[in-house]
């Protein structure tokens, strides 16, 4: 069938360009200690690198627009998930974060508050990199729309499909609700429902409705993904060590949104890459408010879970997250065909 060929496209696609970009960034961009003082670790806010961050944000604008035009037939998700992969080269190379916690161990409090601070510039720089995607992927569609992702599949677009019809494109979204929740999340806006010209017509009513289930879909879709990446990395990251954390995140929050996802099944993938910046800011919060009450030699002291650095989370965390949504949103999409299939042989 022409979707399972569509599967398999995107697939190819999307591990090409994670590949390639992780392979880039380890070895020809990670080495290259330019950006913060190799003995550091990476953060940019605590050291007032703040250059080094503007070259780090770069780097994943670059990513993300060579990944955009790689993966034109995968969903964006599938760009972002490359994007995020690649990146994570560069947070290999990091020094763990107790260099920090030397520096200033009279003051754990300030630390946490600027790693904070640092998280919220990822998450600009994610929604950034996201908007370049979207652009990207716009300007493709306008040279090669025949090269473009064709929406995801339900079981009217594989009757349609069955029947000989292809399916138009549309990289606009078109109903009221996928431009309301574009604030929330452009690619999940953006590219939400490349089927939406399908719906039917409703009454305002109806729609105002269907606006506010989708809204409360996706935010139980996202305590879910905060809810369940919390336990998992309280029970995975046992160590300080850069490999078991970068590990763990990406476990924690690949599981996490696939479950959730498969729970709340939402098309605003807002909840697969800001689940693991929000739980870094609850995490860092959580220990501001403990860092108190350690007393003598406290950085020892420092959970393990508080000892990830921004930059994993965006990474790492992101990827894993991304990761989880692509494949939920790829089963969602199988069964709608398994369902079809058995439909006909009945």
């Amino acid at each position: 069938m022409k979707h399972e060929r569509h599967h398999w496209l995107e697939k190819l696609q999307v591990e090409f360009a994670g590949g390639a970009a992780l392979a880039f960034t380890f070895f020809a961009v990670g080495p290259m200690h330019g950006w913060w003082d190799p003995q550091w670790p990476a953060t940019f806010v605590s050291t007032g690198s703040f250059l080094g961050l503007l070259k780090f944000a770069l780097l994943v604008w670059v990513l993300a627009a060579v990944c955009a035009a790689i993966t034109v037939s995968s969903r964006p998700e599938g760009a972002l998930l490359s994007t995020l992969v690649g990146a994570v080269g560069v947070s290999m190379h990091s020094e763990p974060i107790r260099v920090l916690f030397w520096a200033r161990p009279e003051a754990l409090g300030g630390v946490f508050a600027q790693l904070i601070a640092e998280l919220l510039i990822l998450f600009a720089v994610v929604v950034v990199t996201i908007h370049i995607i979207r652009l990207v992927r716009g300007a493709m569609a306008r040279v090669r729309p025949d090269w473009m992702w064709k929406g995801r599949i339900t079981a009217e677009t594989v009757a349609m499909d069955s029947r000989g019809h292809e399916e138009p494109l549309a990289e606009k979204p078109q109903s009221v609700s996928a431009r309301l929740l574009w604030a929330l999340s452009p690619v999940g806006g953006a590219f939400a429902d490349q089927a939406d010209h399908r719906r039917a017509v409703v009454s305002p009513g109806g729609e105002s409705l269907k606006r506010k289930a989708e809204l409360t879909q996706m935010l139980s879709c996202m305590a879910a993904t905060v809810l369940c990446s919390s336990i998992m990395l309280m029970l995975l990251m046992q160590s300080s060590n850069r490999g078991q954390i970068i590990f763990a995140l990406m476990a924690s929050f690949l599981l996490a949104t696939l479950i959730a996802h498969q729970q709340f099944a939402t098309r605003f993938s807002v909840t697969a890459w800001a689940a693991p910046i929000i739980t870094g800011v609850l995490f860092y919060a959580l220990s501001i408010a403990s860092s108190g009450r350690l007393g003598a030699n406290a950085w020892i002291k420092v959970q393990f879970f508080a000892r990830a650095l921004p930059i994993d989370w965006m990474t790492a965390g992101g990827a894993g997250g991304v990761l989880g949504y692509w494949l939920s949103e790829r089963v969602h999409e199988l069964k709608h065909i398994e369902r079809h299939i058995e439909n006909e042989s009945n």
